[in-house]
């Protein structure tokens, strides 16, 4: 009977030190951080904007709302660092936001003269940069942050201007300017025939006469194509490598007209009409294939085209040409289009629509930002036009026009220029996407940009 109450009395005591184990091993030490991190920032909700204006030449407010979550944050940890890389729009008010905030603490204060705990309702002014704090569990500050909000300081669409002080010639009169080899040409008639102005940034223009050119030349037949420039001398074809030294080309054809090129990786095509107003294209400006009469609707006088490559296909160019016939009505302006891969021509005219190309003194014509742009002086359509009153906009490769009313708009100071200097300027697309613009006799030169196809913010 001993034996059995010893092995009871050992066997309960051998199992008060089990489960003694037992707890000792289920009791877990906790080590609290001295670190803490913000994790995540947006914009907590949409910011209504409301901000002044010029539309059709009155002052009005435009309003507009901004969705934050359509503009990510990033959390530079190592920096300290909260940022919106995509900028907000142009315009939004940033002082009243309202942010969301993650962190791996509760602990989040605003850093200020006297320090704040955030809340989520806090309604933040980002018109400067925000410093947040964020503290440990063990009560310990961890991590410092900036958070900042990039807004736009250029509205994108809107086109801004300046005007370059320069030395340009102001004894210029009628003119051509032509854009290669980064640098601005601009071509001239004078008592000695034809001379020539260059620059590269604007302001510093180098006068430089032509050799080897005979009379006859006509300055505004000059253009542009791949590493050579090409000029009409009394119905024949002049090329220069430098648009100073001059040499005929030897070709058996005669030319009134020279229309316009392509030059890319895919095409290299020069076109032009023969004194019998027959069609005319070479691949190398010296073989020139002549294949159909031109229509009689076909423009005569007051040429501008352009060339660009189509989205939807690179290999493919088009050439646009404006300009007038003597069956042109008087407030409208013949379009005309060529597919690099076509020999012939297709009239876009569209003569009694509200939406045709208005007929406009001294009419200009760019390809810029993927869309057509014509402008210049007096004209009538729908009204009286005045010089410079508006860029007229195709987004349909010249089929259709509409006056832009707003924000991609000439300098109030065009208008008296064009009468100042009788209607005579040139004007150029560089490839910084730069539109410059030459006044003659006033020597004033102009330089414009789309604000979103610039580099500033």
């Amino acid at each position: 009977m001993k034996l059995k109450v010893l092995n009871i009395i050992f066997s309960l005591f051998i199992m008060a030190c089990g489960i003694s184990s037992c707890l000792d091993s289920d009791v877990t030490e906790y080590e609290f951080s001295s670190d803490a991190s913000i994790t995540a920032f947006s914009i907590a909700d949409s910011i209504v904007t409301a901000y002044p204006a010029v539309v059709n030449g009155k002052d009005t407010t435009l309003t507009f709302g901004v969705v934050g979550a359509e503009y990510p944050f990033v959390i530079n940890q190592k920096e300290g660092l909260i940022y919106n890389p995509d900028s907000l729009p142009f315009g939004t008010d940033v002082r009243k936001v309202v942010v969301d905030i993650t962190a791996d603490t509760k602990g989040i204060y605003i850093v200020a003269e006297k320090d704040s705990l955030w809340e989520s309702t806090d309604s933040l002014n980002f018109e400067k940069p925000i410093q947040f704090k964020v503290m440990s569990e063990i009560g310990a500050f961890g991590r410092n942050y900036t958070a900042k909000i990039n807004v736009h300081q250029q509205d994108p669409d809107s086109l801004t201007w300046s005007n370059i002080e320069s030395n340009f010639n102001k004894s210029i009169q009628k003119q051509k300017a032509v854009y290669a080899n980064k640098n601005i040409y601009v071509f001239t008639a004078d008592e000695a025939g034809i001379s020539m102005t260059q620059t590269t940034d604007g302001s510093v223009w180098s006068e430089l006469t032509q050799t080897n050119l005979p009379a006859g030349a006509n300055y505004a037949s000059v253009m542009s194509w791949g590493d050579q420039f090409y000029m009409l001398v009394d119905q024949e074809l002049y090329t220069s490598m430098d648009g100073l030294n001059w040499s005929k080309v030897e070709t058996a054809q005669r030319f009134s007209l020279l229309l316009a090129n392509i030059h890319n990786t895919y095409t290299q095509k020069m076109v032009g009409i023969d004194t019998d107003n027959y069609y005319l294209e070479s691949e190398d400006g010296i073989t020139w294939t002549r294949t159909e009469e031109m229509p009689a609707e076909f423009p005569k006088t007051d040429f501008a085209s352009v060339s660009f490559a189509l989205n939807t296909n690179a290999k493919i160019s088009k050439i646009i040409l404006l300009g007038n016939n003597d069956l042109a009505t008087d407030t409208t302006t013949t379009i005309w289009t060529q597919l690099s891969t076509e020999d012939y021509w297709t009239e876009l005219t569209l003569e009694n629509s509200r939406n045709a190309c208005p007929k406009l003194e001294n009419q200009g014509l760019i390809h810029y930002n993927n869309e057509l742009y014509t402008f210049g002086g007096f004209g009538q359509f729908k009204g009286t036009l005045e010089p410079f009153s508006h860029f007229y906009v195709s987004v349909d490769d010249g089929i259709s026009w509409e006056a832009i009313t707003a924000k991609f708009m000439f300098p109030a100071a065009f208008n008296d220029l064009y009468e100042a200097t009788s209607g005579n300027y040139s004007y150029v697309v560089d490839d910084q996407q730069y539109i410059w613009v030459m006044w003659s006799q006033t020597g004033e030169v102009w330089r414009g940009r789309l604000n979103k196809l610039g580099s500033d913010k």
